[in-house]
C-alpha cells in the first residue's frame, strides 16, 4: 500500500468525500497545463476550503513526505501548476473563491487566492464608486486565479503601464508554510491590527518570499490588494509602423515606448504587434479590419486614462505629440479601420489580447510559453533574437511539424517590457512532444544567454532551464536551496522546480 493510500482516508475527513478523488480520470485531468508538452500526473487531487484545512494536509504530507503541488486555475504555460514527473497530491485552490473584505476606507481589497481575476474585476465594479486593483490579471484572467498570478508574477491585462506587475499591488498575504504553520505577511503580521494596508513594515519583505514563487515557498490563501477607482474618461489609438531608410520598425517603436515612459506619461497601457505578426493576424477573427486598413507594417496601440476630460485632453495631446513627431500612421477611430486600442479598453481586448497568438491556429496546434521582461531599449536586439533563432532551427522546427518563435510586446511600469509570446507548434501530436520539448528549452536558453532576459513564469521548463544555463550563479543557488530548506525541511511542496528536490 502506498503512502497516498494511507492517507487517503485522512485527508477525506478533513476535505469531506466530494473534495477528494484519486480516480485515473481525475488525476489526468490535472496532469497538464495549457502547454501541450508538459505533463505529471498526480495520485491524489484535493480542493480544500479553508487554509486550515491545507495546514492539516501539509502536516499529513510532512509525515508520510508525499509531494505536494498547489493549483490555482491551471492556465499556466509553462508547467507550474503540475506535478513534475508522476506522483503526488494536487492541491486544487479554485474552491477558495471568495472577497472577503473590501476596505474603501484604507483602499485594500482581500480575497482568497482562488478567485479568478475577471470575478474580482467584475465584483469590485459594484462595489461603492467602482474599482479595479490596478490591473484586470493576466490574459487568461477568465480562468487564472488570483493565486496563480501572484505565483507567476503575472502582468498582463488593463493597467500594467500605469501599475507594472500584479505583485506590485500586494499589500499582504496569508500563506501555509510547508510544515503547517499559517502566518501573515504586511501589516496584519502585527497581531493588533485588523487591517492589511502597507506590504512593508516590521522588518523585512516576507511577502516577497511567497511572490513569484511558483509555489515553493508556501501555499498563499489569502491576498490584499490596493485598490484604484474606475477611470471615468479614456482614450486610445492605434498607429501603423513601417520601416525608413534609417530605422526598422522595431527601432522607431522603440524610440517612441521610451519617450513616452521616461517621460512618465499618463499611461495605461501600450502594446506593439511586429510586422510578421501583424501579417499572421490579418487572416481573420477580431484582427480582420487590419487588412483593410492596409496595414503592412508593425502596430503600436494605446490607451489613457482620466477623471476629468481636460486632463484626458492634455495627456492626449503629449503622448500624441510623441507618436505624430515620430511620423507614424494613425489609424481611424473605429475598430473597423484598425483602432485597436478602442477593442483593448472598451471591448473584451483586455481579457483576450493574446488570444490571436494562443489560439491562432486552433486546436491541433501547441503553444509553449517563454514571456519574460527586458529594459525597453533592447526591443531590437530580442527582434534580431527570434529571427535569427527560428533561422538556425528551421530544420528541427519542420521534424517537429513546423512551427515557429514571435512574440507581443507591452510596456509596464515604469520602464520596461513585457515580451510575451514562445512557441507555435503546427501539430501539437503526443509523439511529437519529446521534440517540442527541447526546441522550446533551447528558445529558454537563447533568451537567457543572449539578452539576459528575465523570465518570470518559472513552471518546470523556464526554472530548470535557468539553473541548466549557468545564469543562476553558484552563490545565489545556494542562496535558493537554503532558503527552501529552511521553510520545507522535508521538501514536499513542489520539490521538482529548480531541481530543488535533488538538493535534499
Amino acid at each position: 500500500m502506498t503512502e497516498i493510500q494511507n492517507v487517503y482516508e485522512k485527508i477525506e475527513n478533513i476535505v469531506g468525500t466530494k473534495y477528494v478523488s484519486d480516480s485515473k480520470p481525475v488525476c489526468y485531468s490535472y496532469s497538464m497545463n495549457c502547454d501541450t508538452v508538459l505533463q505529471g500526473i498526480p495520485d491524489l487531487v484535493v480542493r480544500p476550503n479553508t487554509a486550515e484545512e491545507i495546514s492539516e494536509i501539509l502536516k499529513i504530507a510532512n509525515q508520510n513526505k508525499i509531494i505536494i503541488t498547489p493549483r490555482g486555475g491551471g492556465a499556466d504555460l509553462t508547467g507550474g501548476a503540475k506535478p513534475i514527473g508522476k506522483g503526488g497530491l494536487v492541491l486544487d485552490l479554485t474552491r477558495m473563491n471568495k472577497i472577503l473584505d473590501v476596505d474603501e476606507k484604507n483602499q485594500v481589497v482581500t480575497v482568497e487566492v482562488g478567485i479568478s481575476w475577471s470575478e474580482l474585476c467584475e465584483q469590485l465594479r459594484h462595489v461603492g464608486i467602482g474599482y479595479y486593483t490596478g490591473s484586470t490579471g493576466p490574459a487568461s484572467g477568465y480562468s487564472a486565479t488570483i493565486g496563480g498570478g501572484l505565483s507567476n508574477n503575472s502582468v498582463g491585462g488593463g493597467g500594467a503601464a500605469m501599475y507594472g506587475a500584479v505583485t506590485e499591488q500586494c499589500v499582504g498575504l496569508e500563506v501555509v508554510l510547508p510544515t503547517g504553520e499559517i502566518i501573515y505577511t504586511g501589516a496584519k503580521a502585527n497581531s493588533f491590527t485588523d487591517k492589511q494596508f502597507t506590504r512593508f513594515g516590521l522588518g523585512p519583505d516576507y511577502s516577497g518570499l511567497f511572490l513569484g514563487d511558483v509555489g515553493i515557498h508556501g501555499i498563499k490563501t489569502k491576498a490584499s490588494f490596493h485598490l484604484y477607482p474606475l477611470p471615468e474618461y479614456a482614450a486610445f489609438n492605434t498607429y501603423e509602423i513601417k520601416k525608413t531608410k534609417e530605422k526598422t520598425p522595431s527601432e522607431r517603436v522603440t524610440d517612441v515606448m521610451m519617450q513616452w515612459q521616461q517621460n512618465r506619461l499618463p499611461l495605461h497601457d501600450f502594446y506593439y504587434y511586429p510586422p510578421v505578426f501583424v501579417t499572421l493576424l490579418k487572416g481573420g477573427g477580431i484582427f480582420a479590419p487590419l487588412k483593410d486598413a492596409k496595414v503592412r507594417g508593425g502596430l503600436l496601440y494605446y490607451t489613457t486614462v482620466a477623471n476629468t476630460q481636460k486632463e484626458l485632453d492634455y495627456n492626449v495631446e503629449r503622448i500624441e505629440k510623441i507618436a505624430k513627431d515620430a511620423e507614424f500612421r494613425q489609424l481611424g477611430d473605429t475598430l473597423e479601420e484598425g483602432n485597436f486600442g478602442k477593442w483593448f479598453y472598451e471591448e473584451e481586448g483586455r481579457w483576450q489580447w493574446a488570444y490571436g497568438y494562443w489560439g491562432m491556429t486552433g486546436t491541433s496546434a501547441g503553444t509553449c510559453g517563454s514571456c519574460l521582461k527586458c529594459p525597453t531599449y533592447q526591443l531590437p536586439d530580442y527582434i534580431k533574437l527570434y529571427d535569427d533563432w527560428n533561422k538556425r532551427n528551421l530544420n528541427k522546427l519542420n521534424e517537429a511539424g513546423g512551427g515557429s518563435a514571435s512574440f507581443i510586446v507591452f510596456g509596464v511600469y515604469p520602464t520596461y517590457l513585457d515580451i510575451t509570446g514562445g512557441l507555435l507548434f503546427l501539430n501539437s501530436d503526443p509523439e511529437l512532444r519529446e521534440k517540442h520539448y527541447e526546441i522550446w528549452k533551447d528558445l529558454i536558453i537563447a533568451q537567457i544567454k543572449e539578452t539576459g532576459g528575465i523570465h518570470y513564469w518559472m513552471g518546470e521548463i523556464i526554472g530548470r532551464a535557468l539553473v541548466d544555463s549557468g545564469a543562476l550563479t553558484e552563490e545565489y543557488y545556494n542562496f535558493m536551496i537554503s532558503i527552501k530548506k529552511a521553510l520545507d525541511p522535508k521538501g514536499i511542496l513542489s520539490p521538482g522546480k529548480f531541481y530543488l528536490g535533488d538538493k535534499y
